[in-house]
């Protein structure tokens, strides 16, 4: 193996060797390093240097490296209750001026730290700086094996050997950092994916969070509370170059909660950094892109106001060439947006509008971690955003506006406010918030004496998550507060009960009985969608909770835009003996746009007219287990469907449904000894079809039956029933011949159906 690699160096020392080298103004990894570990050693009190994370090498020809970010505050050794920003240098290997410009604001607040506003900053801020963060792509770009690298060296293909190609573009291994966060990480590119010459260099990873290096900044956003950050980036085809980019109006339609908010960050650095050429400054621009980068994940998070900066012009690596001294003179222009965002933070000779506050416990005074919002500026798609630990603090940097800012926790009142906020100062508005009595609950689950196994899940409210707790051999005691709660129970083998209690001071004795349960329906989706109508993309999919299927709106990777996907259960369900315990349970999962495109679980008991039962939409990804009691249709046959509607913009993956039942404690009989309600003829599966498809029908009563094909003349082409049948659900198929067992052309063809009272037609096509 290590041949294979010297081989491999000595191919690359010559193709190599007509490359010009970088200017030796550049910091080397190495180099940068020492450097901040010598500001440490020589400011301890100003200057401390972490590591956060490593990457995750690729052996045998590449360690995981280490991963340092830098901060400065004039008590730096104590984590404060002050305003935090993240300077983040390079994920690009290639993009090295971003690089440049934190070591130069390092030195520069360093050298002029007892000089105003660097001394203002210091003594108000902590300031964090990560030199790089793609230290095993900057090794392959400054020791000169290729300075068009992009990426970090992950072993792609397996082979043992770093595979790259120099020069723009082709290289096999590697993984775009700014493709492997997980927010829209879906939409990045594939392995070797990719147009032109740029083949392959924004490699997504093979999931979210895959690499080192964005786990590093992951876990590091984690620990800190970040109010606004920059991410250095270079524009290799100069398309991007001198631009400013803030979170985020999507395909130019879809925008943010704070997008003016941002855009005024955005614009405001902007004009502050002339462009190279002297004539004007950086643009500001909405980001659109969504495809797993660090920017958006960042707002999506924590709420940081993220810019991604894209540094210096299509020349990414100039050259010290006097008397222009453009590395310089690069980071001299860029620095000052940076600044800004130091003043804008502190409300210091700039805008301030900013809403903070310390949340404590009204009895104790113990500061609480706990979740804050804004109503007005809530998304689907954020994350939950909490106080800090040591202060309860939170931060939201916001536009001048009355909003009502929402404060739980579990185990208090809610807390909500309205506050307005001004720019002329912070809005400072404390919250203590009340705690409620404490409750131990003593749950028993039994059935007929019979004491079991199983799930309980508690819900605290719509904006704290629910207890998810395991009981055996019957018993259970835990914790909670006063107020109302919803209950799920579940055990194997037995009808999943759902219902509301009111918990009271003291000890609560919860007694649960369960019923044993009877499936009255079943869709494992094992086999094929024969039993449902498809309109849409709907089609089997190797992506199961068990055994090998499941179904899905997007078997293409993405559903498509203004439309309505919809899969129709052909035969009712008979639920006309149900007992009211009966419940939906499905396991699922889905990633649309939040808030506008939608999954709705739909019943109808005639066909016809519709009602929601649930709805769902936004990103969990993950399979969950959903139970819906539907007590309101016992006595009823039922008919299921599922529709994914969406708007006109912005796709994603879509639904996947499996192992869907109804349950019920007693009620399963079936739809052959239970004659349906009325009679119905279903639409045929598939079509358009080829060479054959399935026609379904039921029948109220008895009857002498007729079921034929006609042509688009009105002609009979096949009678396929002629004959009395009893009552029930009913099938027969069609193989596209005559009656004289002749194929028939391809086409438009009719089917009826007619009974003594009943007769309707569909329309089906044949394809050849």
């Amino acid at each position: 193996m290590k041949i294979r690699v010297i081989l491999l160096l000595i191919v690359l020392t010559g193709l190599l060797s007509a490359q010009v080298a970088l200017d030796p103004r550049y910091h080397t990894y190495d180099e940068a390093m020492d450097e901040i570990f010598a500001y440490q050693d020589t400011f301890p009190d100003l200057v401390k240097v972490e590591q956060i994370g490593n990457t995750l090498g690729a052996y045998p020809y590449q360690n995981s490296l280490p991963i340092y970010a830098v901060k400065l505050s004039n008590n730096v050794q104590v984590d404060e209750d002050e305003p935090e920003i993240l300077f983040l240098g390079p994920c690009h290997s290639e993009e090295i001026l971003g690089i440049e410009i934190n070591m130069f604001m390092l030195q520069e607040i360093i050298q002029y730290r007892n000089v105003q506003p660097f001394s203002v900053w210091l003594d108000n801020l902590e300031i964090w700086i990560v030199p790089t963060y793609n230290p095993e792509g900057l090794q392959v770009v400054m020791d000169d094996w290729d300075e068009t690298f992009r990426k970090n060296k992950r072993d792609n293909n397996g082979n043992e050997v770093f595979d790259f190609v120099p020069g723009s573009g082709g290289d096999i291994d590697g993984v775009d950092p700014n493709r492997n966060y997980s927010f829209n990480w879906i939409h990045g590119e594939g392995l070797y994916q990719g147009q032109g010459e740029e083949w392959n260099d924004y490699y997504r990873g093979p999931f979210p969070f895959s690499e080192g290096e964005s786990q590093t900044i992951r876990d590091f956003a984690a620990q800190h509370h970040f109010i606004y950050s920059i991410a250095w980036h270079s524009s290799r085809t100069g398309n991007l170059s001198e631009k400013v980019f803030h979170s985020f109006k999507w395909e130019d339609v879809k925008a943010c909660p704070d997008l003016q908010f941002n855009k005024s960050i955005g614009d405001n650095v902007a004009a502050l950094i002339e462009n190279e050429a002297g004539t004007g400054s950086y643009e500001s621009y909405s980001s659109q892109g969504r495809k797993g980068g660090a920017n958006d994940w960042f707002y999506k998070t924590y709420g940081t106001v993220q810019l991604l900066i894209e540094c210096g012009t299509q020349n990414m690596q100039p050259n010290n060439d006097p008397p222009l001294y453009l590395i310089d003179d690069t980071c001299e222009r860029n620095r000052i947006g940076a600044y800004y965002l130091m003043n804008r933070a502190l409300g210091y000779n700039a805008d301030a509008s900013m809403l903070t506050g310390i949340v404590t416990d009204a009895t104790t005074g113990d500061p609480l971690v706990a979740r804050y919002s804004i109503d007005e500026k809530e998304a689907g798609f954020f994350d939950p955003r909490f106080t800090d630990e040591l202060y309860g603090r939170y931060w939201r940097p916001i536009s001048v506006g009355t909003y009502n800012l929402r404060i739980n926790k579990k185990g208090y009142e809610e807390s909500v406010t309205t506050i307005t906020v001004n720019n002329s100062q912070w809005t400072t508005l404390n919250i203590q918030l009340t705690p409620l009595d404490q409750i131990i609950v003593n749950a028993v689950v039994e059935s007929n004496g019979t004491a079991l196994d199983g799930t309980i899940m508690v819900g605290n409210g719509q904006y704290i998550e629910e207890d998810i707790l395991d009981f055996t051999g019957g018993s259970l005691s835990f914790d909670n507060y006063v107020g109302e709660h919803e209950i799920t129970v579940m055990a194997a083998g037995y009808v999943p009960q759902v219902f509301t209690v009111d918990l009271t001071a003291g000890v609560y004795d919860l007694n649960i009985e369960m019923s044993e349960a009877e499936t009255i329906f079943n869709e494992d989706f094992e086999s094929n969608l024969s039993a449902w109508n498809v309109q849409g993309d709907w089609a089997l999919t190797e992506n199961s909770t068990t055994g090998t299927y499941s179904v899905t709106d997007s078997p293409d990777e993405f559903y498509q835009n203004g439309t309505t996907a919809s899969l129709t259960l052909l035969s009712p369900i008979n639920l006309t003996q149900a007992t009211d315990d009966v419940v939906i349970e499905l396991w699922h999962k889905y990633h649309t746009e939040h808030d506008y495109d939608f999954c709705h679980l739909e019943y109808s008991l005639d066909g016809s007219s519709w009602i929601n039962i649930a709805s769902f939409d936004g990103f969990p990804d993950e399979w969950s287990h959903d139970i819906i009691p539907i007590p309101e249709l016992t006595g009823e046959n039922v008919y299921l469907r599922f529709i994914l509607s969406t708007d006109d913009s912005v796709d994603d993956p879509g639904w996947w449904i499996d192992q869907i039942k109804i349950l019920a404690s007693d009620g399963a009989g079936t739809s052959s000894d239970i004659p349906p309600a009325r009679s119905e003829l279903f639409p045929n599966f598939p079509n358009p079809f080829n060479p054959e498809t399935h026609i379904k029908y039921d029948l109220a009563n008895s009857s002498q039956v007729e079921l034929s094909i006609f042509n688009l003349k009105g002609q009979k082409v096949r009678a396929l029933v002629n004959e009395f049948q009893v009552a029930g659900n009913q099938e027969c198929i069609w193989n596209g011949k005559d009656d004289n067992n002749r194929s028939v052309a391809s086409g438009v063809y009719f089917y009826t159906l007619k009974t003594h009272d009943f007769s309707k037609t569909h329309k089906m096509v044949l394809l050849k």
